[in-house]
């Protein structure tokens, strides 16, 4: 006899117990709705530790010569502790290299390149030069500068290449080796590197030069090495996995935006289109945002980049934690509400600008209750527009739910219940489901 199929998939049970558990947990919570509630919080709970406790079965796997592409703005403090370029690449190194106390753009570096490059001051007059200077007249040998002249001439190459990279932008040392014909493995390792600290910190570790400059031209985008990450964030990234191999698909559910969590497999892998639509049909640019069923917090983390102030509605515990720990690891500001939508005491007296509602309705279909509350929800949900992602009606033909809508039956249900009444059918996900904008 087979398992239930997953989109074509057959379901592997890892663990028959945790099945038959929450199989358990689930039964009773039908029946009994308050026991059933406190059980599915020590689930969850349990589920939690047990990530943790399963860790070291599980073999992250660390790619020393992947490249990520990030935000140089992404990059605010420095290691405590300067790591081997060479000798420490990939390596799990636990201790307090990490703590935030040395801000990147604090360094006499980034301050003297502030001051010659935007203020226009002559190097001599910065304190990194003064510095560099006194370190060689002590016999210390930087740059290979022995003397002063040596100096002044290592400045004009810094001149130069501030120049090159406003004009051309910013260029991988790969790529510049690539273009010059040069098969030399250890220069290809020369490039802006950052550690990756115990909550997911990018820390800089090499290349200050380089960073510096990209920061003050304020490019978004370049790529980066990772050396070395503290093996607390290790842990972490073990749990995730642990979490993906739990699920139908062997995946986590969103992509993660994290640069040291983006080989991490989704379900969602074409999350991107979705997103797309949305943000290309905007009709604002900047407000308050309401993420209903957020999950892991994957549409907040994105608009809180464009300016948005989000709110990520997500009552499951186990999803809040990792949206917790997600949130931290990129220092995100974005309000988690831990709570049912409907138990939101503030929503009533909420503006939103745009509120998402991606495949979450149609579980408020199933009981006349939920039915109910979602009514009163859309009657009393102040926004501008919505964007709404229906399930397929075939989903819900299986099951006992006291009301199924066809995709257009459910548009014409809110627009009838909430305080918008005009729809736009923006395209369709990977999987076929429409994304609507109301308004």
């Amino acid at each position: 006899m087979t398992g239930p199929q997953t989109r074509g998939k057959p379901y592997r049970a890892k663990n028959q117990l945790w099945l038959k558990l929450r199989f358990f947990i689930i039964t009773l919570a039908d029946k009994f709705p308050f026991s059933g509630r406190l059980l599915r919080y020590l689930y969850k709970k349990i589920k939690i530790l047990s990530y943790k406790w399963k860790r070291k079965e599980t073999i992250t796997s660390i790619d020393a010569n992947e490249t990520h592409w990030l935000d140089p703005s992404e990059i605010v403090y420095a290691s405590l502790n300067e790591f081997h370029i060479y000798e420490d690449k990939g390596k799990v190194i636990g201790g307090e290299w990490d703590h935030l106390e040395k801000r990147f753009e604090d360094l006499d570096v980034y301050v003297s390149f502030k001051e010659r490059f935007i203020e226009g001051k002559k190097w001599q007059d910065t304190p990194y030069y003064q510095r560099m200077l006194n370190e060689i007249k002590q016999g210390v040998l930087r740059w290979r500068c022995k003397n002063e002249e040596d100096l002044r001439k290592r400045c004009a190459t810094l001149d130069h290449l501030f120049q090159s990279i406003q004009e051309k932008g910013y260029k991988s040392h790969s790529q510049i080796l690539s273009e010059k014909n040069i098969d030399d493995p250890i220069q290809i390792e020369d490039e802006i590197t950052v550690n990756v600290g115990r909550n997911g910190d990018l820390l800089f570790n090499n290349a200050a030069h380089r960073l510096t400059i990209v920061k003050l031209l304020g490019l978004e985008h370049i790529p980066v090495k990772i050396t070395v990450r503290h093996p607390q964030w290790v842990d972490f990234k073990q749990q995730i996995l642990l979490f993906a191999q739990d699920q139908p698909s062997g995946k986590v559910y969103q992509p993660l935006t994290h640069p040291d969590l983006q080989d991490v497999p989704s379900f969602h892998d074409s999350e991107s289109d979705r997103l797309r639509l949305i943000m290309e049909n905007l009709g604002v640019r900047s407000g308050r945002l309401l993420d209903i069923g957020a999950h892991w917090g994957f549409f907040c983390h994105k608009f809180e980049e464009i300016g948005f102030d989000c709110y990520a509605v997500e009552n499951d515990s186990l999803h809040q934690y990792f949206m917790e720990k997600l949130k931290r690891a990129e220092n995100r500001h974005f309000k988690i509400i831990s709570e049912s939508i409907f138990e939101y005491q503030d929503i009533k007296n909420t503006n939103f600008d745009i509120v998402l509602a991606l495949n979450i309705f149609h579980h408020f279909l199933k009981q006349k209750d939920t039915y109910t509350k979602l009514v009163d929800l859309l009657n009393n949900l102040n926004m501008k527009e919505m964007y709404f992602q229906p399930h397929n009606i075939d989903d819900l033909l299986d099951k006992e739910i006291y009301i199924n809508y066809s995709e257009n039956e459910f548009v014409d249900f809110i627009l009838q219940t909430s305080k918008l009444n005009k729809a736009q059918l923006l395209g369709r996900a990977k999987d076929g489901r429409g994304i609507y904008k109301l308004y």
